[in-house]
């Protein structure tokens, strides 16, 4: 074992190197940036786990309370914080960094007891090592249970990281239980030399994996920017291109049924030219919320462009897609009212079904020309392109 002796003095130089360059490279990350919540709290964390061993090499050198109480409390209370920033970022409850929270004044009893009226290096380390497999314990369920839909690579990274840094300080217990008694700390043996370079590890992926679920988070913002309308905050047009993509080319295959619902905004350049932009926009912004509360299925709902809104219907025909139609007609007449406007805004449906060797600009044009009957007879209805209204308009 004395060939991979380590000298703990080098190693926790190193550490506090690293957790002052995380440290700070955090926090002028988020300066750039729109606040992410528990990063700043995560950054401190980083930097308080270095000042921890900085101060154990003063042993020896700087009284007690100093290289063995302050800096022991340091570091407990440094993974403390780091849990209580993964319950933040995570959106996860605070339950455990609460209950370690509670812990911290025993440790600090314990700390003092050990050092000063039953002095014992082993009893410290037992005491360190236990709180901190406790910690991570924790840290792997704020990790995987959290509520943001985060990247999962990431998040497997940092919870693998917490597991073996936990599986660690497990194997450190029992092998300080089963040994001899320590004199000196800085002297101890190759197990406890370890931990500096385990805690080392710990704070590098931790930190790697902090900014890529940062950034995943980010370049998820900008995919659902590219593909939702900002104003309704239905899908775009771009995204239902791609939609079209995938589905359709899936329907010969399965025969699976699909309807489509077109709608518009009865009156709506009345309703911009009487009453203005605004209002025509809170207008469309109703209709879109009575819309995707009805149909319930969001990657579905498009706005087509203007005041026209598509409604994607998997696996429904034409005869459900017609009921489901008047059911949002029903809706937006009955529910929607925007202040600043007279008159009750109401919606006009038109209804098709994918036919047999269909193309989707025919669907759309069938499902176009219904909507057009709906207006023409007299607005606020449901129409559906049947044969008898698709020889109508081709005679």
């Amino acid at each position: 074992m004395d060939a991979f002796s380590l000298d703990m003095r080098t190693l926790n130089f190193v550490m506090v190197l690293f957790s002052c360059v995380y440290c700070v490279g955090l926090l002028l990350y988020q300066r750039t940036q729109q606040r992410i919540h528990g990063l700043r709290m995560f950054a401190f964390a980083l930097l308080a786990m270095g000042v921890g061993p900085l101060l154990i090499s003063f042993r020896g050198v700087a009284p007690d309370w100093m290289s063995i109480v302050a800096a022991n409390m340091l570091i407990a209370f440094a993974f403390h914080m780091i849990l209580h920033s993964l319950c933040t970022f995570r959106g996860f409850h605070y339950r455990y960094s609460y209950f370690t929270l509670a812990l911290t004044p025993l440790l600090f009893g314990g700390f003092v007891y050990f050092t000063y009226f039953q002095p014992s290096v082993v009893s410290r380390v037992i005491m360190s090592a236990t709180f901190l497999a406790i910690i991570s314990l924790f840290s792997v369920l704020a990790v995987i249970k959290g509520k943001k839909p985060d990247l999962k690579l990431a998040i497997n990274m940092m919870r693998v990281t917490f597991i073996l840094y936990g599986g660690f300080m497990v194997y450190r217990l029992f092998y300080t239980l089963a040994g001899e008694e320590i004199t000196q700390f800085m002297s101890a043996g190759v197990v406890h030399q370890l931990t500096f370079l385990f805690s080392i590890f710990l704070m590098v992926s931790i930190s790697f994996s902090m900014l890529w679920l940062i950034n995943a988070r980010q370049l998820q913002s900008i995919n659902a920017l590219s593909y939702n309308d900002s104003l309704t905050q239905l899908k775009n047009r771009r995204a239902l291109e791609r939609f079209v993509e995938s589905t359709i080319s899936d329907i010969p295959r399965s025969q699976a049924k699909l309807s489509v619902i077109m709608l518009d905004i009865d009156r709506f350049k009345f309703i911009n030219d009487e009453y203005g932009h605004v209002i025509g926009d809170r207008v469309i912004q109703a209709v879109a919320s009575t819309v995707g509360e009805t149909v319930h299925v969001p990657e579905s709902t498009f706005r087509f462009g203007g005041d026209e809104i598509m409604v994607v219907l998997k696996n429904t025909d034409l005869d459900k897609a017609r009921q489901v139609a008047e059911k949002l007609r029903t809706n937006v007449e009955q529910r929607i009212r925007v202040q600043g406007l007279d008159i009750k805004p109401t919606c006009s449906f038109g209804v098709a079904e994918i036919r047999e060797n269909d193309t989707w600009d025919s669907l759309v044009a069938r499902a176009d020309k219904a909507l057009y009957q709906a207006k023409k007879d007299g607005r606020n209805l449901v129409r559906t392109f049947h044969d008898a209204l698709e020889s109508r308009y081709l005679a």
